[in-house]
């Protein structure tokens, strides 16, 4: 499953009480995904970290009080179990948890049980980890856990999914470029046992616009920086389309003369311009970033628009947009061109 759909699946199945294991790779998106929702609808969200904990936390710990004796739930299970709103528990990186850990939470998988009793119908609980094959001590998990889940969900990166989640975060237009004009460098993280990062994946990625946005590519420790969160063969690749970005044409120029501002003639700089001019399509300039686009193969074009319809749905779902906002496609220069032969909507519209 795309990392786009996961998102989808989870705003219905987090509602309906559904109990979810998702397996995915590091750095794509799995933890903050449910946290991000969580926030969005102002749900409460804990999160248990399973390697690190030991069988009480799930079953509370053992006491004796007035000649009886029982477990006595604490920390987020004790908040858990008074919880008067909707609540979301993560049980995150459970492949990593001991066997032992595993089996204490049996019940509490399949029940909802901590200590004896019941969580309340607003607590929800949902599970994620690593695969055996992700370099991250994931050991595999006995069957009766597995068992215990509405259903294992298999998520993976995928492009179209980063750039809309780049663009609606403001990350550089180069970045946005690269990674739309080389695919294959969004993920190819290979475990390592070095000190070295084992390549590239979507939370590098994010690192390394934030490096970019606080400014600290332009000095020279750009390349350690780079190279230090994405591999080095991508590190450089990425950092050579940076260059490239500063001789292509002002992106204001192509919305104010889009019928004489020069087009590249190189299609990793056709990507550069096509992505900028995406990150800047409004209701005002659809027209005018048009007649630039179709200077370019049909290709740039249904990227560039296609992203810019995705970052606008996305910032409109997350709240981003100001409020006199009006969507691109109330436009009249957008109504002509859906209609034209070079415009006919697509789905994704």
């Amino acid at each position: 499953m795309r990392i786009g759909d996961y998102r989808t699946l989870l705003e219905k199945a987090l509602p309906a009480r559904k109990k979810l294991l998702i397996v995915g790779p590091q750095g794509i998106g799995k933890t903050q995904i449910p946290e991000e929702l969580c926030s969005d609808w102002g749900w409460d969200c804990f999160s248990l970290c399973m390697p690190m904990i030991d069988p009480p936390f799930l079953m509370g710990y053992p006491f004796r009080e007035n000649g009886t004796a029982g477990h006595l739930p604490f920390g987020v299970m004790a908040d858990a179990l008074k919880a008067t709103k909707d609540t979301l528990i993560v049980l995150d990186e459970i492949g990593g948890a001991s066997e032992t850990v595993i089996k204490a939470g049996l019940r509490f998988l399949q029940f909802g049980e901590v200590a004896g009793k019941r969580l309340p119908e607003c607590v929800r609980v949902i599970a994620l980890s690593n695969d055996v094959s992700h370099g991250a001590a994931v050991m595999g998990m006995v069957e009766p856990a597995k068992s215990r889940f509405d259903s294992i969900i298999n998520v993976e990166p995928h492009i179209d999914d980063t750039i809309t989640y780049g663009l609606s975060r403001g990350w550089p237009t180069w970045l946005l470029a690269y990674l739309r004009n080389a695919p294959d460098a969004l993920y190819d993280y290979k475990p390592c046992k070095s000190m070295q990062i084992g390549g590239a994946d979507p939370r590098g990625w994010e690192r390394v616009a934030q490096w970019d946005l606080d400014g600290f590519l332009n000095g020279p420790a750009a390349d350690e920086l780079v190279c230090g969160r994405v591999g080095k063969g991508r590190g450089v690749q990425a950092l050579a389309f940076r260059e490239m970005a500063s001789q292509l044409p002002d992106v204001d120029q192509c919305l104010m003369d889009p019928d004489s501002a020069p087009v590249p003639e190189n299609p990793a700089a056709r990507y550069l311009v096509s992505m900028a001019i995406s990150g800047r399509i409004s209701d005002r300039n659809f027209g005018a970033a048009v007649r630039y686009l179709n200077r370019m193969p049909q290709m740039f074009r249904a990227f560039s628009i296609r992203d810019a319809f995705r970052s606008e749905a996305e910032n409109r779902k997350k709240g981003k947009l100001p409020k006199d906002y009006r969507a691109i496609a109330s436009s009249r220069d957008f109504t002509a061109w859906a209609v034209s032969q070079g415009g006919l909507i697509p789905a994704w519209t």
